[in-house]
């Protein structure tokens, strides 16, 4: 079980030290958010388009997108045009892996440099669905998808890290409070993975847990190569269009500890800018939490699932991202 306290920080946690207030000029940067039209992502892209950054909104719907870099745009009116960056739309479906490919490909037409790829976007209490090639849908969506996204950016990223200072270029993944309050023992029960689990608290701690496994086997098998820098997080509990197909059952115990979506954007500034993030702790599998900072202790059961099981533990991250890797092995 994880300690109380664990758990409460991740509801209310100590005041952010990355904001709008003190972040760096990102001009030159370029960036790409999915899901950056709304929510949590929709902040971010303000934040970094504030701050002079190329801000690539990756996303499904082309109205949300322009009606969000219409309300971006007029929010800096007052602004000099000099000091601010661009907001693009691209569109992506993480449901259909072949959208995600042709997403990919048109983001590397347009740009040679892609400093924080943030694998934001997700979905929850998605019932009796499959995404286009016959995944369980959370699972597909908020993990598989994101898993193609990423192998098909990695030349671009690989070379913006060659000019770049160290540990800059990085990938952010987007976790949960449930991969302490809900993931089974090991994480992630890997014989269920093809199964299309009914339960859909199951599937979507399963697709979180799994975002942190990913991030930490990114960064093992291919960080010190590449440049190119994973780190999972918990950006925390907000009022954001995750909760929509939530039944109130599930959702009215957490409603009063919801946030607004800016705490959120801080929690992914950190981990995108922070100094305090190094490659060193990407490879060792460390995980973020709310407004920036590292967790304060993972389960024990948790920290054993990174570890191979010649290194002691049980082998469960190698696991599932061997198992994304099947799915999107015809896509790369």
């Amino acid at each position: 079980m994880p300690s109380p306290w664990n758990v409460y920080t991740q509801f209310w946690p100590p005041k952010a030290t990355l904001t709008e207030q003190n972040i760096a000029s990102q001009t030159g940067k370029v960036f790409i958010i999915t899901g950056g039209s709304s929510g949590i992502g929709y902040e971010l892209s303000r934040i970094l388009y504030g701050a002079g950054g190329t801000v690539y909104m990756l996303t499904r719907t082309k109205s949300n997108a322009e009606d969000a870099i219409r309300s971006i745009e007029k929010s800096f009116a007052s602004q000099e045009k000099t000091t601010l960056g661009q907001l693009e739309f691209i569109m992506m479906d993480l449901e259909d892996l072949e959208s995600v490919k042709t997403a990919a490909q048109e983001f590397t037409w347009k740009e040679k440099r892609l400093d924080v790829l943030y694998n934001n976007a997700g979905v929850s209490c998605v019932v009796d669905k499959k995404t286009k090639q016959e995944l369980e849908y959370q699972c597909g969506v908020n993990s598989v998808g994101h898993v193609l996204l990423e192998k098909l950016l990695r030349p671009v990223m690989t070379e913006t890290s060659k000019s770049s200072p160290k540990d800059s270029v990085r990938v952010v993944w987007a976790a949960s409070v449930l991969v302490d309050l809900n993931a089974p023992i090991g994480g992630v029960a890997i014989e269920k993975l093809d199964t299309h689990s009914t339960d859909i608290t199951e599937t979507y701690v399963t697709s979180k847990t799994g975002n942190w496994f990913i991030a930490s086997e990114f960064s093992k098998r291919e960080g010190h190569r590449t440049g190119v820098l994973d780190i999972a997080v918990n950006p925390g509990s907000y009022v954001t269009n995750v909760w929509r197909n939530t039944p109130w059952y599930l959702y009215y115990p957490f409603y009063w500890t919801l946030r607004y979506p800016i705490h959120g954007a801080y929690t992914y500034l950190w981990c995108g800018l922070s100094d305090e993030v190094t490659m060193k702790d990407a490879v060792a599998g460390r995980y973020a939490t709310c407004d920036g900072r590292w967790h304060p202790g993972q389960r024990e059961d948790l920290l054993l699932a990174l570890k191979s099981e010649d290194e002691g533990g049980t082998g469960q991250a190698k696991a599932f991202f061997d198992w994304c890797e099947s799915k999107v092995a015809p896509f790369v």
